[in-house]
Formats: structure tokens, sequence, C-alpha cells
């Protein structure tokens, strides 16, 4: 077991989602995401952490945009407007990742995600 950074219990098995430090139950919010401190100071996830955070998504659309839109322009035979529609592509894939990036650093998912024993 972990000591809780907040009140100095010995049960600190849970990390806040924010500032990642250790918690108690009893010191996190209801929906277990946060701990108090970051709740009553409204913290929000920096951009560093937002990309860390979500690295898998990020992966994901990166390979997305290679695979599906990177190489049409590259491709012999393709009408013209083919550019026009490839840009138009790459931003209808960018808006629901860098939508649901910032919502979640508002919200982050519940998760009861304890530290691992070392």
């Amino acid at each position: 077991m972990y000591k809780c950074d907040f009140c100095g219990s010995g049960f600190g098995d849970r990390i806040c989602y924010f500032c990642e430090r250790n918690c108690c139950t009893s010191c996190m919010i209801d929906d277990r995401t946060r701990c108090k401190e970051c709740y009553i100071h409204k913290r929000k996830l920096s951009v560093r952490q937002l990309v860390r955070k979500n690295r898998l998504v990020l992966i994901f659309v990166g390979f997305l945009w290679f695979y599906a839109v990177f190489p049409g322009p590259f491709l012999p035979g393709l009408d013209s407007g083919f550019y026009a529609i490839s840009v138009v592509a790459a931003v209808l894939i960018m808006i629901p990742v860098c939508l649901a990036m910032f919502f979640w650093s508002l919200n982050p998912p519940k998760s009861d995600l304890k530290k691992r024993k070392d």
C-alpha cells in the first residue's frame, strides 16, 4: 500500500487522473476520477498530458490518415479535385478526435485503476 499524499493515511491506492498523486478513497470525489483538490481548483490537463494520455488514439488517427488520405495525391491519373477531397477528409477525421480529446480532458473516463505494486 502507498501513503495518501493528501491526508497521510496508508490506503493511498488510487491515482488522481489530473495531478497523478496517490489518493485514498476518502480524498477522491464520488466519480473517482480526481482528487478533491483538483476538483476544487478545477484543474485541467495540459496539452502535454492530454497528448500522453491519448497517445493510442493519436497513433490510430495518424495511421488512418496515412493509410486513407496521404497517398491519394501521389497516385497517378487522379482528378485534380482529389486534393480538395483529401484535405476535407483530413479535417473530417480530425474534428471528432479533437472534440473527444477536449471533452475527455474536462471529464475523464471513470477508472478504478490502482497503482501497480513494484
